[in-house]
């Protein structure tokens, strides 16, 4: 319950809507850039918090129930996101060469993308348990 206490703080310190957008058309294509690795430390950061609230969640009820399926499926889940998004974002990226800037800002917003919509799907789970 301490575990889920101090996640839970950790969720209010890193909060992803709070970041505003890069604006590519207001900055250089370093501070674009930076920004873009900005928003997906953050991104990374905050998804990783509302993934260790469900684990938590899961060993909790695995521990209590007995049943290990749900904390399974839900690290077999967590694999498989992470490889669709590194495969989604690489054939964009791939399809923007030879400008490596402009692929390398697809790929990264291609990752803002699919974080932002898998922390979105998370929350949703979360009020819903």
């Amino acid at each position: 319950m301490i575990k889920l206490l101090l996640l839970m703080g950790l969720l209010s310190v890193f909060p992803l809507s709070a970041q505003q957008a890069c604006d590519q058309s207001t900055l250089n294509n370093v501070e674009f850039m930076q920004c873009l690795d900005q928003q997906l430390v953050q991104a990374k950061r905050e998804l990783t918090s509302w993934e260790n609230n469900h684990l938590f969640k899961l060993e909790e009820q695995a521990a209590s129930s007995g049943r290990q399926d749900g904390l399974k499926l839900f690290n077999k889940a967590r694999q498989s996101f992470s490889t669709y998004t590194e495969q989604d974002c690489r054939w964009q990226f791939i399809g923007q060469l030879p400008d490596n800037n402009a692929a390398s800002a697809s790929y990264k917003q291609c990752q803002l993308y699919h974080f932002k919509q898998r922390i979105e799907l998370l929350k949703q789970v979360h009020t819903k348990a």
